[in-house]
């Protein structure tokens, strides 16, 4: 609460020294969100953007994860692959924009996609880091005891992988929800993003600021789900860590 009334106090003191043009005042932002809370828009261009994130989130986390897994079958393969992941990772998401417009055209595809790539390698990193961790003598121990294949990876490596998952989700959302809003200023009708387009095209540095805001506070409340359903999952903590 106190980092809440620093940020308000701040944000009212750039606004009176730089003036509404440049820094909108929260009244003014929180005006325009009552009134568009009121006409709906406020609800479909939230909704518009969070289905946007989710359809891209959840085949970015299953393609991440799941090359992550399929690499660490093979060794051997693991190592040929990492040079060109590696380069792939490398280019700017953003700037794969043209070339997923010219595939998919400016429908639901191409933002769909970019969301996932987005999604894609981060999980991946960390999925693939949080492979290498799991303990071999701790599974060797478990074949010992008679543990097959599928014990051993129910109760072995997802565990121990499942707290790197979760991180690459945790890192890879704020950046989901740049793609996403970049992916509604090339084309859409509705949306977090192109409600900030429409106001940048308008000069309106209100319906700008009030975008922003609307952008934060989806990552915040997805950002609190996402803890959530980890606590959920992952119901031992580091100690001192208090569920």
């Amino acid at each position: 609460m106190l980092g809440l009334a620093v940020f308000a106090l701040a944000w009212q003191g750039a606004s009176e020294g730089l003036g509404p043009y440049w820094v909108p005042g929260i009244g003014q932002v929180a005006g325009r969100l009552w009134a568009e809370a009121q006409t709906g828009r406020l609800l479909a261009d939230v909704a518009a953007t969070t289905a946007l994130l989710v359809a891209g989130t959840a085949p970015g986390l299953l393609a991440g994860s799941g090359l992550a897994v399929l690499l660490r079958l093979s060794p051997r393969i693991d190592a040929m692959a990492q040079p060109f992941i590696t380069a792939v990772m490398s280019i700017p998401k953003l700037g794969l924009v043209p070339l997923l417009v010219l595939w998919f055209g400016t429908g639901w595809m191409p933002k769909v996609m970019l969301v996932a790539l987005t999604v894609l390698f981060i999980v991946f990193s960390l999925t693939h880091a949080g492979l290498a961790t799991v303990d071999a003598r701790l599974l060797m121990a478990a074949r010992v005891f008679g543990a097959g294949r599928a014990q051993l990876t129910r109760h072995i490596v997802v565990p121990s992988v499942l707290p790197f998952v979760f991180t690459g989700l945790q890192v890879a959302l704020p950046w989901a929800v740049s793609a996403a809003l970049v992916g509604e200023y090339l084309a859409a009708q509705v949306g977090i993003g192109h409600g900030i387009e429409e106001a940048r095209q308008l000069g309106d540095s209100v319906g700008v600021y009030r975008g922003i805001v609307l952008a934060t506070a989806l990552v915040l409340l997805a950002s609190g789900g996402l803890a959530a359903l980890r606590r959920l999952a992952l119901p031992i903590h580091p100690l001192g860590e208090r569920p």
